[in-house]
């Protein structure tokens, strides 16, 4: 299998999984779309709305309303940035913090047994190829982002 096969292979498992956690019993009224919003809060630090409408190039009012919905479902809460008053951080209710771990099980057994298989030398050159895949998603979203900014000058 070629390189691109297994990345592949990879993407359709995490989807799997998410989908799984999307169809499990107390989050099956949680629509995929909320789903992913959740996972950007639950896994980006210090996230805020305006971080989420600024990544998926989408509008504040766009991403309040969808924190809202999940505020309303208990799903999502905010809390106060000390620095800032006027910045408020999202976070995922601890339940939802619970069943992410639960789903992250597999993902953390793989991990452990990549780190007792491979040499300390072989994790940090594969950590260096997730951070070059990783930097290309980035330079697009900054590509991405000053298209947008472009258009809108126009």
């Amino acid at each position: 299998m070629s390189l691109q096969s297994k990345l592949d292979r990879f993407y359709l498992d995490m989807v799997i999984n998410e989908l799984r956690l999307a169809n499990f019993s107390c989050y099956e009224h949680v629509t995929y779309n909320s789903l992913l919003y959740l996972d950007i809060i639950a896994y980006k630090e210090h996230c805020t709305a305006s971080y989420i409408a600024d990544a998926l190039h989408v509008a504040k009012s766009a991403v309040t309303l969808k924190v809202k919905e999940l505020e309303k479902l208990g799903l999502v809460h905010k809390t106060r940035s000390q620095e800032d008053k006027r910045v408020y951080y999202l976070h995922v209710n601890e339940k939802l913090l619970e069943d992410y771990k639960a789903y992250d099980r597999v993902l953390h057994r793989a991990l452990g047994e990549i780190e007792t298989t491979y040499s300390p030398e072989e994790v940090r050159t594969f950590c260096s190829m997730l951070d070059i895949i990783n930097r290309h998603f980035e330079d697009e979203a900054r590509q991405e982002r000053a298209a947008v900014l472009a258009a809108h000058k126009e």
